[in-house]
């Protein structure tokens, strides 16, 4: 019987030893929040994630056509409606910028940015139904593949 209550007793006390180890590691690591990439402190400013699209001849991609701009918008109310549609707007800006990829933007030649932010411009303000939204272009890369 004593041999039973000495094994019993050191499984007692591994048990009292690993738990506070088994405590530490079973903590899930917390994921650090997302944080917008912020190039300006100014609150009229919406950072709009990057659009990237395929640059396509003869059913072959032949690079990739990568644009990345935000919103300035003075005007609180059209500013939230702004960030309120920000993904059906994102939608019309990768639809708009796929066809301008596909008709206008060739590998090895610089993109036309007067026309690429025309066309955002027109695409932002035809989808929030009133001027105000300014696009500002911070940069369109054509990369070969």
């Amino acid at each position: 019987m004593l041999p039973a209550m000495r094994l019993l007793s050191i499984l007692f006390l591994a048990a009292i030893l690993a738990a506070p180890a088994a405590a530490s590691q079973a903590a899930p690591a917390k994921a650090p929040p997302k944080q917008d990439r912020k190039i300006t402190a100014s609150p009229t400013w919406i950072t709009v994630d990057p659009i990237g699209v395929a640059i396509l001849r003869q059913n072959r991609i032949q690079g990739l056509f990568l644009v990345e701009f935000g919103l300035d918008i003075e005007d609180e109310t059209l500013r939230a409606k702004a960030t309120e549609r920000l993904p059906i707007l994102r939608d019309a800006w990768l639809r708009n910028v796929s066809d301008l990829a596909a008709t206008r933007v060739r590998v090895g030649r610089q993109a036309d940015l007067d026309v690429l932010t025309t066309r955002l411009q027109n695409t932002t303000d035809k989808m929030l139904g009133a001027p105000g939204a300014k696009v500002l272009l911070l940069q369109a890369v054509v990369r070969q593949r």
